[in-house]
């Protein structure tokens, strides 16, 4: 198994089997902490004088929430559907007047 240290000697990946290109910095381990495979998580581990060790120091990241508000796109729609509603009212009105004039105007 190979580990991919950062600068920091901090953990950010590993491989089981071959190599990864992208690992310059790989180093081959052969013993870990028994939990490694169920806590991993980049820079959760530190590389240390040949050992793998719990880094103190690690801050579990904030997983960024989606924004919950309506978007720019949803308050568009919202905003012509309303357009659309007031002018439905607005020509019911203007039929409901026409109905009356054409019956001979509106009694008073």
């Amino acid at each position: 198994m190979k580990i991919k240290i950062d600068s920091n000697s901090k953990i950010v990946g590993y491989v089981l089997i071959g190599d990864n290109p992208d690992y310059d910095t790989a180093v081959d381990i052969n013993t870990l902490p028994e939990d490694f495979f169920d806590n991993f998580s980049p820079e959760y581990y530190l590389f240390v004088n040949g050992n793998v060790v719990t880094n103190p120091n690690y801050v579990t990241p904030v997983e960024p929430t989606p924004d919950s508000g309506p978007t720019a796109e949803q308050e568009s729609l919202t905003a012509m559907a309303q357009q659309m509603a007031d002018q439905q009212q607005h020509i019911a009105s203007l039929e409901k007047a026409l109905t009356a004039l054409a019956q001979g105007g509106t009694k008073s």
